[in-house]
């Protein structure tokens, strides 16, 4: 006779711990037992903590990347979910920040970070930073004021970030940050805020440069990708520049809001990006404005990914057509 196949059922979870990360010692102690707690419906992404397989958090980390999906989206969105999975073993106090309060905040970092899962965990001094595998812990200054919440989790606030980053980040890559929490359409902080958090943290390593980079953010520039190409404008010596500003012809009718202008050269620059290929209709504009732009006298270039892989010979045209237009740079 042949031996009877015996299924036992798993015991539910209480009702607390069903749907998102719970910690081990809570569970303990309502009487879920070991063996329960080692379950293949339950992950382990911290020591000490389980997240339920359906749970949001678990769902987010198990999502493959969507075809053409950016790495750096990819990346914020792991860090929300690992964010979300370890906040149950956040203690009073304790917030999300640097690297990691960048990302639960939509803030774009640079490519090399793409990869790096750990969580920046701060706690105000002069408390112990948090010591667990996959945290960066951090002791810091804080107060109210520079803490928010985001999807329910205590963050450092946007300009707070911005100073948090100061020591991690490139002049190149903060004016990137910068003029994002800048950006007109959805603004996170103000240039006043940012020069105040730079006054209260005056001394600390990077803020000197912050100070800096302060006068030269806009709130205009809506990809990283112009930010970088304005920075690197500035820093080679060029005028400065004024930013998706409306044009218009000698009778005030529209003519183009280019992406960069050298306005007292005529001079207009626009960055190409695969939209601008991919986008018909972008590209039918795109090609019909430039000799409108011609007509009124003014010059038009348009740039591209190459230009931002290396710019020496971007800045080099410029200077010479700057230079037949009358600057003497």
């Amino acid at each position: 006779m042949r031996d009877s196949l015996i299924v036992t059922a798993r015991k539910r979870l209480p009702s607390a711990f069903e749907s998102r990360s719970f910690v081990v010692k809570s569970a303990r102690a309502v009487e879920v037992g070991r063996g329960r707690l080692q379950g293949r419906d339950l992950a382990r992404p911290f020591w000490g903590i389980r997240t339920p397989v359906a749970s949001a958090e678990a769902r987010l980390l198990s999502m493959p990347p969507r075809p053409g999906e950016h790495p750096g989206k990819v990346a914020q969105r792991r860090a929300h979910a690992l964010a979300l999975s370890y906040a149950p073993r956040l203690k009073p106090g304790q917030f999300f920040s640097h690297l990691t309060a960048a990302r639960l905040h939509g803030i774009p970092l640079p490519a090399a970070f793409d990869g790096c899962e750990l969580l920046d965990v701060s706690v105000p001094s002069p408390r112990r930073a948090a010591r667990a595998l996959g945290i960066q812990g951090h002791r810091q200054d804080v107060a109210t004021s520079d803490l928010v919440l985001v999807s329910g989790l205590p963050v450092s606030a946007p300009s707070r970030v911005w100073l948090e980053l100061a020591s991690l980040l490139t002049d190149e890559d903060l004016v990137c940050v910068g003029d994002y929490l800048l950006w007109w359409r959805q603004p996170r902080a103000t240039a006043q805020d940012l020069e105040l958090a730079c006054t209260v943290w005056r001394g600390r390593p990077g803020i000197a440069k912050l100070l800096e980079i302060v006068p030269i953010l806009s709130d205009r520039s809506d990809s990283p990708a112009e930010s970088r190409i304005r920075y690197r404008l500035l820093h080679a010596g060029l005028p400065r520049l004024s930013v998706n500003e409306k044009i218009f012809d000698s009778r005030g009718v529209f003519i183009a809001m280019p992406d960069l202008a050298f306005r007292g050269y005529r001079m207009v620059m626009d960055y190409e990006g695969d939209h601008h290929r991919t986008d018909r209709v972008q590209w039918e504009k795109d090609i019909a404005r430039v000799p409108r732009l011609e007509a009124a006298n003014w010059h038009s270039t348009r740039m591209s990914a190459q230009d931002l892989t290396d710019s020496r010979e971007l800045i080099r045209r410029l200077k010479r057509l700057l230079r037949e237009r009358g600057w003497e740079g």
